[in-house]
């Protein structure tokens, strides 16, 4: 019998199994109340209320009638076991059924259940998290793998998109769970695949902040929905995210990753977003809860990392501090608390992973009396989180805190650090595990030292505790029963029509109009010739960072795309480059190698479009890579020589900008205590981390000087900005008639070309709103407090409109409706616990 002939059968198949799940584990939890272990019937005996295929990629699928549907490797020695007519899998081969090898049971019992057969090392191996070394391989797992998988490594970095096709995936996957299936040494506990945002093998989306704009938490569930089940057709099972920082500070590197500034948006956005990741929906829409299609997300990054001081972002030790002059702490963590109660059946977001920073009181005083970063602080998570919040999710640090970005905590080595966290609340370290049995064996001397300082009765429990958190999110998606993954499935869910074409309409949607002068952008006459439109090159310089990128200097849009809509006039550039060489002595480009059309091409011209970013910081900390750190690849500094680093601006505008107005922080709020002596006496100061009289570094001004020279020759000028911070619009706005922006950059996507020109062209009226304040001048920028949201003076363009939270035209005007009278009000504050 082929059960895989026809997938939309297939899926549907599946559907009706989930949902019929449901219903067996709710019937039989209410009678069951055996006890374990349990002996079981002769296999095959009796009543059997279970069949069993191969299935073409070789595992095979054991189908319970109205219960739950198992995956197993016949040839990894994994038994089955029956009792009353129905298969389990008898995952610690003791041939009894065990409470959590009971899919009639709950989840959170079935995860308590398993602790007790889980020994401390291979605990251990389950809470490192290390982007894997190991060769993804269609065939063969190699030995850093196995490795991996015999020391416990139970959460691992799904294949990327553009290495692996989605046989190599579910190949991979399914050796991989054959291959723990095989280690009669430990408890089977499948691996699940985790992994931050992807793009490529997926369908296209709005990042979080283009969803923002939307002002439709309607439009964020449904891509939660759609983009789970393509994960779930790949084996990924777990997001690193949603990240729901409010950006209350508008020089911050990691807003296109936010919900925007506003409170109210960013809890409403989070929620309805993680709403959908988490629950499986059948055909209809309704909410099956905890299903095939669901993925557990990690709400990031507690308890918000938006109001870091200057914009400065916390990858790097001069962004350690978060600082809250305005008193809004508590603020920033509505939109986490908002995901603790889910309007799903999934209830609660079901795992977090922490921010770096140290935060700062407006009076100097740390955020919880120790001045530790977030992993280390047993007041963020302990007392704040899991006792006040009575949250008790899984918990995965942010990568790294182990090393370069262990604020507060320099003095420890790294055994130390490691039982810090745990002792703080946290269940696993992220990124760490690189060095397999080195790092297990690291984590084995926290625990004994753990032992010794609070009794091993005190030490078991928090580890014991810590994994059953992370194997709730095990338990939960089914991956215990059936780890194992469908290649037509992973062929044709993943990047699917239907999900592209809702991805293109949210695109649509996020795109906000800011500027219309005169009607420039309308609706579409029918039978109107092509316009004739100048689209020059952008030059973009060459960046270092983590993601390395030469110079270049491409039309701001597919010209093949653009020439849909536009007979389209553009630049040329010279055929020998003249810029600096490269690592290979070959020269690059350089801003002088693009040839300009001439002044009269352009005014023959209807229009000219030009696509640009907001202004680009170059300083170092803004670089991610570059900032202070404690040596090694990228160091501009170290906590050791941190006389040498000079603190910068960061800037929302294109020209030069140097800090000195009287609204710029004299004495930094946030910084280290440094020990000096003064007259023989130690003491500790707190360093200045003030960039007052400094100047910003922009590495694209001249973006702004295209546009001016354009809008010389061009009868009219539209100016389509891809944004990844706000921006100063006073140095050009008033010299162009229309100004659309789509939010992307850093780590999220760019609109697609194809969006912004259907908005161009009249195709489709605009209806984006901004999700962020753009600010008047720097002068607001500087004065306003990092932590308060929507406290700027906006610009006010030429036809008298502010870019204020919530402002976005459409072609008859100013949109008013329902959007902003929910939204458009005084942000709600956020209150402390008492």
């Amino acid at each position: 019998m082929n059960l895989f002939t026809d997938n939309s059968s297939f899926r549907k198949i599946l559907f009706r199994l989930v949902l019929l799940t449901g219903v067996a584990a709710l019937f039989f939890a209410c009678g069951n109340s055996q006890d374990y272990p349990i002996e079981p019937d002769r296999l095959a005996s009796g009543k059997v209320m279970w069949t069993e295929s191969q299935t073409p990629e070789g595992w095979t699928m054991v189908t319970n009638q109205g219960g739950a549907t198992l995956g197993y490797s016949k040839s990894s020695g994994l038994q089955l076991i029956q009792v009353d007519g129905y298969a389990f899998k008898d995952l610690n081969r003791n041939n009894l059924l065990d409470q959590f090898e009971d899919w009639q049971v709950d989840f959170e019992t079935r995860a308590k259940a398993i602790i007790d057969e889980i020994p401390i090392e291979q605990m251990m191996g389950m809470k490192m998290n290390p982007f894997g070394s190991w060769r993804v391989n269609p065939d063969t797992l190699d030995a850093i793998i196995k490795n991996s998988l015999d020391l416990g490594y139970r959460q691992l970095r799904a294949p990327r998109g553009g290495t692996a096709d989605a046989r190599t995936k579910v190949n991979w996957n399914n050796m991989v769970q054959e291959y723990i299936e095989g280690l009669d040494s430990i408890v089977c506990i499948p691996a699940v695949w985790i992994d931050d945002p992807r793009s490529g093998d997926v369908s296209s989306w709005p990042g979080n902040l283009g969803l923002a704009a939307t002002f439709d938490p309607e439009i964020a569930a449904q891509y939660g929905r759609m983009m789970s089940e393509e994960w779930r057709a790949m084996g990924i099972s777990m997001q690193v995210a949603t990240q729901m920082d409010l950006a209350t500070e508008p020089r911050w590197k990691r807003i296109p990753g936010t919900f925007g500034e506003d409170p109210a948006l960013s809890m409403d956005m989070a929620r309805a977003i993680i709403n959908g990741w988490q629950s499986t929906y059948d055909e209809e829409g309704n909410d099956l809860g905890w299903g095939i299609h669901s993925v557990n997300n990690q709400m990031k990054h507690w308890p918000g990392d938006g109001a870091a001081e200057g914009g400065r972002e916390s990858h790097t030790r001069d962004g350690a501090y978060n600082i809250f002059p305005g008193g809004q702490f508590f603020t920033h963590i509505l939109p986490f608390k908002a995901c603790m109660n889910l309007p799903g059946k999934t209830k609660t977001v079901t795992a977090a992973m922490t921010n770096y920073s140290i935060g700062i009181e407006a009076d100097g005083s740390p955020v919880g009396v120790e001045r530790l970063g977030t992993s280390y602080s047993p007041y963020k998570i302990n007392q704040l989180l899991r006792e006040k919040y009575g949250w008790d999710g899984y918990i995965l640090t942010d990568f790294g805190i182990l090393t370069s970005k262990n604020y507060g905590v320099e003095n420890l080595n790294l055994v130390e650090k490691m039982l810090a966290t745990l002792e703080a609340g946290c269940d696993a370290f992220g990124g760490e595990g690189r060095d397999g049995q080195k790092s297990v064996d690291l984590a084995m001397e926290a625990y004994e030292l753990g032992v010794g300082r609070l009794g091993e009765t005190k030490m078991n429990e928090i580890m014991k505790k810590s994994t059953e958190r992370m194997l709730r999110t095990h338990f939960n998606i089914g991956i215990i029963d059936n780890p194992y993954l469908n290649l037509r499935v992973a062929e044709s869910v993943p990047n699917n029509e239907e999900h592209i074409a809702a991805g293109h309409q949210a695109h649509l949607k996020s795109i906000v109009m800011l500027k219309n002068s005169d009607g420039t952008i309308h609706k579409a006459s029918t039978g109107a010739e092509k316009p004739r439109v100048y689209i020059p090159r952008i030059y973009v310089a060459a960046t270092g960072g983590w993601r390395r990128t030469p110079a270049s200097a491409e039309p701001g849009f597919d010209l093949e795309i653009a020439r849909e809509y536009y007979d389209v006039v553009t630049d040329k550039l010279a055929d020998k480059l003249t810029g600096p060489a490269d690592r290979e002595s070959n020269p690059t480009l350089s801003p002088d190698d693009i040839i300009r059309a001439s002044k009269e091409e352009i005014t023959q011209c209807d229009f000219a479009i030009l696509r640009i970013s907001n202004p680009k910081n170059g300083n170092p900390t803004f670089m991610e890579s570059g900032g202070m750190r404690d040596g090694g690849p990228g160091s501009a500094g170290s906590i050791s020589d941190r006389e040498e680093f000079t603190y910068l601006p960061i800037s929302l505008q294109y020209r030069p900008y140097t800090a000195d107005s009287e609204f710029v922080r004299r004495e930094s709020l946030g910084g280290d205590m440094i020990e000096q002596t003064e007259n023989g006496t130690k003491k500790l100061v707190k360093e200045n981390r003030s960039y007052f009289g400094e100047t910003a570094i922009i590495t694209n001004e001249s973006h702004l000087d295209l546009v001016l020279n354009t809008a010389d020759a061009a009868e009219k000028v539209i100016v389509v900005l891809d944004v990844s911070n706000p921006m100063i619009f006073n140095e050009f706005e008033s010299e162009v008639d229309a100004i659309l922006i789509g939010f992307g950059g850093n780590r999220a996507a760019n609109i697609p070309d194809k969006a912004f020109l259907e908005v161009i062209t009249g195709r489709v009226e605009p209806s984006g709103l901004l999700p962020i304040q753009m600010p008047a001048n720097m002068e607001t920028v500087e004065a306003q407090f990092e932590d308060v949201p929507r406290d700027m003076k906006c610009h006010v363009d030429s036809d008298g409109n502010s870019y204020d939270f919530a402002f976005g035209l459409n072609w008859s005007g100013v949109i008013k409706d329902e959007r902003t009278a929910r939204y458009d009000v005084p942000p709600i504050v956020g209150e402390p616990l008492r």
